[in-house]
């Protein structure tokens, strides 16, 4: 499988699955850095994901670049508890056919904020 369909796979989980990435071909030792949080694992990234999934309302790949091993998306999204389109970009490092790093690049204060609202809502 080349590194756009293992990408879109990627993306179909997001889109499609709300964030189960258990088709997903993800190597044990991921890395994923993000403006919101940053992973080491591939289980805790699964774990993230699977939460993170469930609010997902629109999900986007605008536009997708390849070259070697690098597949680089831009990708419109919204996701509860923040209203309105977000746009971000991410380069996905795919090699032996697994998502070796992950690198989402957006401004997080609008989620950060979001998120925090409900937490202090909860508790």
């Amino acid at each position: 499988m080349d590194t756009v369909s293992i990408a879109n796979r990627y993306y179909d989980a997001w889109r499609l699955r709300a964030g189960d990435m258990s088709g997903v071909p993800l190597a044990e030792d991921l890395v994923f850095t993000g403006p919101v949080a940053d992973f080491t694992d591939a289980q805790g990234f699964r774990a993230m994901a699977a939460q993170a999934g469930a609010g997902v309302r629109s999900f986007t790949v605008r536009h997708q670049f390849a070259a070697g091993d690098l597949v680089c998306s831009v990708i419109d999204w919204e996701m509860d508890p923040v209203p309105g389109m977000m746009t971000s970009a991410e380069v996905l490092t795919i090699r032996d056919g697994k998502i070796m790093r992950g690198e989402l690049i957006y401004d997080g204060e609008q989620l950060r904020r979001a998120m925090a609202e409900a937490a202090a809502q909860e508790g």
